[in-house]
């Protein structure tokens, strides 16, 4: 079986639970999920299976969407409330003054990954080493925020927010730093990614969804590549490329997705006349 599944992941469950559950339901060994998130946090995970475990490169850059819970006064090593509290503070920000701090975030700026996060160093993850007592130095990375909306205060110190960003954006890095730009520390308190790419929290099913509709929750590879175009060889051309000869095709830039015979082959470049298919996946419809 090949294609995607829009999971509803809950609080609690590692994503790493939601690909064994995906695996114990339809029976497939290759199944990985496509950005990770947190135990504490919910919403949309899209899940690969079969083939479409090949496109996971290609698809963690897409575009995330999030709303946030933002708690300041306090803060925890995790940056979120999974952690050991490290820092309290009095100091608590109005409305206006976090509505006005969140402008300063968005556009591309450099961040500091947390601590606890699964960022390699040396080799080992570093939450494996902060874990440890190890003193962990992180280097700040480029990241875009696109978005960074106040949307609600739910009491004196904790505040909602949507944001629309890049993937590897840290959310858990933002509530620090707008904390720090009022005065204040903080926290980030829960988190539900609304939207990841083309896969949206109104389309994604539960777990228990999936155990019981099991192969019909499941979304054709091509499914996160609509704005991807196009690219249909002639029926000649169908064992050329699926046997991998040189297929000769007109001049493109980038990527396209490629289909002969109504099927589905992958997604290809254009190099020196001839498709050079680089994400082979074969699937027909």
């Amino acid at each position: 079986m090949n294609g995607f599944i829009n999971v509803l992941k809950p609080v609690g469950a590692t994503a790493s639970d939601v690909v064994v559950c995906v695996k114990h339901v339809l029976h497939d060994k290759k199944v990985g999920h496509l950005g990770t998130l947190d135990p504490g946090a919910s919403g949309v995970l899209p899940v690969a299976v079969g083939q479409a475990t090949k496109l996971f490169n290609f698809l963690t850059n897409k575009v995330k969407y999030y709303r946030a819970y933002f708690t300041f006064g306090v803060t925890t090593d995790t940056l979120d409330s999974y952690g050991e509290v490290v820092a309290r503070s009095d100091v608590l920000p109005t409305n206006g003054q976090v509505a006005g701090l969140l402008t300063q975030f968005v556009g591309k700026i450099n961040q500091l990954p947390p601590i606890y996060s699964a960022i390699s160093v040396g080799g080992v993850r570093a939450y494996d080493l902060a874990r440890k007592g190890v003193e962990v130095e992180l280097k700040t990375r480029p990241v875009e925020v696109y978005s960074f909306e106040l949307i609600d205060q739910l009491s004196p110190d904790t505040f909602v927010v949507d944001i629309k960003c890049s993937g590897g954006t840290y959310i858990r890095s933002l509530a620090r730093d707008v904390a720090e730009a009022c005065g204040t520390v903080g926290y980030m308190s829960a988190l539900i990614r609304l939207q990841s790419g083309c896969f949206d929290i109104k389309d994604a099913f539960t777990l228990d969804e999936i155990r019981e509709k099991k192969e019909l929750c499941v979304l054709p590879m091509d499914f996160p590549l609509s704005d991807v175009e196009k690219y249909v060889f002639d029926d000649a051309r169908f064992d050329d490329i699926n046997f991998g000869r040189r297929v000769p095709c007109d001049s493109f830039d980038g990527y396209r997705k490629i289909y002969c015979k109504d099927t589905f082959f992958g997604l290809g470049k254009c190099c020196n006349g001839a498709l050079d298919l680089e994400y082979y996946l074969k699937n027909a419809f």
